[in-house]
């Protein structure tokens, strides 16, 4: 398994948290995918949810960061667009049977933790602190848990 969740990627952010385990859980999806020797179709599908899903996580991302006035909005923005112009790069190679599944998984993993660590902490600092507060932040627990399962996050 290239990557599981770790209680060192948690930046306290409810809303950035969550959606990080669902990128981990969707790397692990590929995982399992590639080690069952599903069909490229399969796989490929697979690498089309992830790009999807790393696609909206950095909009309501960098929405968060305009909500509250991050300083380094504007670089962090530039981190997620080369992620996702490498991403094309690599399925575009992956479709060509250049790139192989495994190198395309490793390369998300690495960039994840990298991300997570280096900018996003930082990220959640500022948010945790900021006086602009995000727009309907008092809401994400209520659809992030669920009274079924005692007030845990469902991620």
């Amino acid at each position: 398994m290239h990557i599981q969740w770790k209680k060192t990627f948690e930046t306290d952010n409810i809303l950035i948290d969550a959606q990080h385990r669902l990128l981990v859980m969707l790397f692990r999806k590929l995982d399992v995918s590639i080690k069952t020797r599903e069909s490229e179709t399969t796989i490929l599908r697979i690498v089309q949810e992830v790009k999807r899903y790393a696609k909206f996580h950095f909009i309501s991302e960098e929405n968060l960061m305009y909500e509250t006035k991050y300083p380094q909005v504007e670089r962090h923005v530039t981190m997620h667009t080369h992620l996702l112009v490498e991403l094309n790069k690599k399925l575009s190679k992956l479709n060509l049977r250049q790139e192989y599944p495994e190198e395309i998984l490793e390369f998300l993993s690495d960039w994840l933790i990298n991300h997570i660590s280096n900018h996003d902490q930082r990220l959640a600092e500022h948010v945790g602190i900021a006086a602009d507060r995000p727009i309907a932040e008092l809401c994400y627990p209520e659809y992030l848990s669920c009274n079924l399962c005692n007030g845990k996050v469902l991620l």
